[in-house]
């Protein structure tokens, strides 16, 4: 396990939990209030709620997600976890793996 290269905004936390070139596994927390930046980037992302509900942009929609539901992320779509009332906790599985981790 180690922490992530890639910078995040103040109240997130990546802990990777595996990391190879076909496929990469991280559990992300965040604090209540954290806005994390809408982003995109080149990898297929699948996102299961562990703890709390989070509130989600994917592309032009917006969706509540709670605590033992998972959501699909595209490729190269534009997505970001707006800002949440209670800590969240969540696994993220990446695919291809990031070489960012």
């Amino acid at each position: 396990m180690s922490e992530t290269k890639h910078k995040l905004p103040p109240g997130a936390m990546r802990e990777v939990l595996e990391n190879q070139p076909d496929v990469s596994l991280v559990r992300m927390t965040v604090v209540a209030g954290t806005k994390p930046p809408v982003h995109r980037h080149p990898y297929a992302q699948i996102d299961y709620l562990l703890k709390g509900s989070a509130e989600i942009k994917v592309g032009s929609e917006t969706m509540c997600l709670k605590a033992g539901e998972s959501l699909y992320i595209p490729a190269d779509v534009e997505h970001g976890f707006l800002v949440s009332e209670v800590e969240q906790e969540f696994l993220e599985m990446f695919v291809p793996g990031r070489e960012d981790l």
